[in-house]
């Protein structure tokens, strides 16, 4: 007589089954929500330019950051005009071509990097834009 040999096999069964897809699904989306991050981004402070209270804004502390910041990769000694690296800057803006004392917001140190500029320019943040307004609106002084 032939015997048949039965190899050992564990049946699963429907409720077991059903246990081990909801531990699958749930390990892919803890996956899924672990791998994701958000960094909050925390709203600038903009200041109001036309505030005749405002803290005087200082050239060497606030505006010329700005201008090395954003400004000077062209914007340097034998690059585009107007020369804006620090120490010359100043010097360099401070004409009517780029400083409208009379009508701040026309200044074009202001009008063509500003955010509303839809040109190939690289723009201001709102917060820089309205801090060089403020600063033009004080007198646009070097402090």
């Amino acid at each position: 007589m032939s015997e048949f040999h039965r190899i050992p096999s564990k049946i699963i069964n429907y409720n077991e089954m059903k246990i081990f897809k909801l531990l699958f699904a749930l390990v892919v989306v803890s996956l899924i929500f672990s791998g994701c991050k958000y960094d909050f981004i925390v709203p600038e402070d903009v200041p109001d330019p036309d505030d005749p209270d405002a803290e005087l804004v200082s050239y060497s502390q606030e505006i010329q950051p700005i201008f090395t910041n954003n400004c000077t990769s062209c914007h340097d000694s034998g690059g585009q005009r107007p020369d804006l690296t620090e120490g010359n800057s100043y010097s360099s803006i401070n004409t009517t071509r780029y400083i409208d004392l009379d009508t701040p917001e026309e200044s074009l140190i202001l009008t063509r990097p500003h955010p509303s500029n839809t040109g190939s320019h690289p723009n201001y943040t709102e917060a820089q834009a309205a801090t060089i307004l403020l600063w033009i609106n004080q007198g646009a002084q070097n402090n």
